[in-house]
């Protein structure tokens, strides 16, 4: 670790209860004039950890407050995107697929490597 990220605080961290909550989550940003960002994946010992950075602005005397969203699993992800769905059932799966229309799509970005100071899954 670098003597700057040592002296850099931890987000806040949310942990979920499933990554279904992760992407519905991260869908109910989308609106007319935005798409959906990605999640992001880490492998920790034996658990793949899914997570979404985000901000609560103007949080009160602070400018903002970084907050890490996430949850685990067992499996890490063997394809690029995460699809959902909620026709007859909701439903999320993995795909390298994401030109389906029946199906909303989030890419999954992997990092290889993750500051000590972002692993809020550790507190």
């Amino acid at each position: 670790m670098t003597e700057e990220n040592k002296q850099l605080k931890s987000p806040a961290g949310i942990k979920l209860a499933s990554l279904k909550d992760l992407v519905r989550l991260v869908l109910s940003s989308v609106g007319p004039d935005r798409i959906a960002g990605y999640i992001g994946n880490y492998a920790e010992e034996d658990r793949a950890i899914y997570f979404v950075f985000n901000t609560s602005l103007g949080y009160y005397e602070l400018n903002a407050l970084p907050i890490i969203v996430w949850t685990d699993e067992k499996e890490m992800p063997t394809k690029s995107f995460l699809r959902y769905k909620t026709a007859i059932d909701e439903t999320i799966d993995f795909s390298n697929d994401a030109t389906d229309p029946k199906w909303l799509s989030i890419p999954i970005v992997k990092f290889e490597i993750m500051p000590e100071f972002l692993k809020v899954w550790k507190n």
